[in-house]
């Protein structure tokens, strides 16, 4: 039988930092076998279904809600609203529902285990021309080619839309909003996410919380922009007759047409700079009206050579 060996204060030091070591790459592999065996269950065993149905639209309009599904929304010569899609998830089969009441029609899908794969994807096409309010919450939605009076919104996620003519009111409350190639009576608003717009073409109202601001491509006669901590930054293609803008905690840029169109300007920042380049006027019939607390205003020409900032003053 082997003594057991006496403990020096050098055994007792290697088993001191020894030990740990052993522990935590222990815990390390585990771990690491441990979501190597999740993945591969997860690809093993997603399940998956089609989805499909059609509903008339009734009363002349399409109203939607939907729920947990990423939506792409666009138009068709059809009457009725057609509903494809393919819902898949890791473990357990995902849950489908709808429902028709005089409010509209009602989606709802679900993955139900809380781990693995999740992929919930709705096509949806609506009668051309009808008037549309689709709202989702908690998943994606792209929307494409309507006309008419068109009101969507988006809770928790990003909302895009492209092509879109008439009277159209885009809402997101957590998430980005894009759009592109809108024409008509234009509303943009935002809670805490960013608005990207390009090609907007008539009056036009952009309003976010906690956000950036960008749109380029704007030919609008009438533009009223508000923000409260974050840039603003529009590009026009078309002379307005009135711009509107203020902001909180942010810059205010303005690029104007090039050319010799001279405005009535009325700027102001609290604690910040202003570049003001474009032509000036006080009986101008073209007005711009800038106002922000803490952030730099410019206002130029495309194309033109920007000058120096003003002097930083309280009462600019």
């Amino acid at each position: 039988m082997t003594a057991a060996q006496p403990s020096t204060p050098a055994r007792r030091t290697v088993l001191a930092i020894g030990v740990p070591i052993a522990l935590l790459a222990i815990a390390l592999g585990v771990r690491s076998w441990t979501n190597r065996a999740v993945i591969y269950l997860e690809n093993q065993d997603e399940v998956g279904y089609s989805v499909a149905l059609s509903v008339p639209a009734s009363g002349g309009h399409v109203r939607m809600a939907i729920a947990n599904a990423n939506v792409t929304l666009s138009t068709s010569n059809s009457s009725r609203i057609a509903v494809r899609g393919t819902l898949r998830s890791s473990f357990a089969k995902p849950t489908f529902s709808h429902q028709v009441t005089a409010a509209g029609l009602t989606l709802s899908a679900q993955c139900r285990q809380p781990i693995g794969n999740c992929s919930l994807n709705l096509a949806i096409t609506v009668p051309t021309g009808l008037p549309v309010a689709v709202a989702d919450s908690f998943g994606n939605l792209d929307a494409r080619g309507l006309r008419g009076t068109i009101a969507l919104s988006d809770d928790s996620a990003d909302l895009s839309a492209a092509s879109l003519s008439g009277n159209i009111r885009l809402t997101d409350t957590f998430g980005d909003l894009t759009a592109s190639g809108l024409t008509g009576t234009i509303r943009l608003d935002n809670n805490s996410g960013n608005i990207s717009a390009t090609g907007l073409t008539g009056d036009t109202r952009l309003q976010d919380s906690f956000g950036d601001i960008v749109v380029t491509g704007l030919a609008a006669a009438d533009v009223v922009a508000s923000d409260q901590s974050g840039d603003i930054t529009l590009r026009f293609t078309k002379v307005p007759s009135r711009v509107e803008v203020t902001d909180s905690f942010g810059n205010i840029t303005l690029v104007m047409p090039p050319g010799h169109t001279a405005y009535q300007v009325d700027a102001h920042t609290s604690f910040g700079s202003r570049i003001i380049s474009v032509p000036q006027a006080q009986t101008a019939p073209d007005v711009i009206t800038v106002t922000d607390n803490s952030g730099d205003i410019t206002i130029i020409n495309q194309g033109a050579a920007t000058p120096p900032p003003e002097p930083r003053c309280p009462s600019c």
